[in-house]
């Protein structure tokens, strides 16, 4: 059978997989999260991340990785995912403003590390 006759459920197919595989995220997924640690005035803030995880078990793995990391005790919040990676991203920057306006030393949580997390790995 020539490619241009397959049946249109077959691309249809196709076109599923690859936006899965391109890593498209569903509405809602988009997010960050942000851990603090009062006593010694430190923020961890994520990249942006999709991920259709409840928040409260996503800052679970996250305060985990850090306390066996390296015995850091930080209290993380992951917001509610945002429909758009734009909207995700304008909310950890406001959040990033406000943590470098109370005075806090804050870093970044990078990409890889939060997929690490996120998937369970570390």
């Amino acid at each position: 059978m020539p490619f241009s006759a397959r049946p249109p459920r077959v691309f249809g197919l196709a076109l599923i997989l690859s936006l899965a595989a391109s890593g498209a995220a569903a509405a809602g997924d988009w997010r960050f999260c942000v851990g603090v640690a009062p006593a010694s005035h430190e923020t961890v803030i994520t990249d942006i991340f999709a991920s259709p995880e409840e928040s409260a078990r996503l800052e679970r793995r996250f305060e985990a990785y850090y306390r066996g990391r390296d015995g850091r005790a930080l209290t993380f919040q992951c917001p509610r995912g945002y429909d758009d990676r734009t909207e995700a991203l304008n909310a950890q920057t406001t959040a990033l403003q406000f943590d470098q306006q109370m005075g806090f030393a804050v870093s970044n949580l990078a990409a890889a590390k939060v997929a690490a997390i996120v998937g369970g790995d570390e």
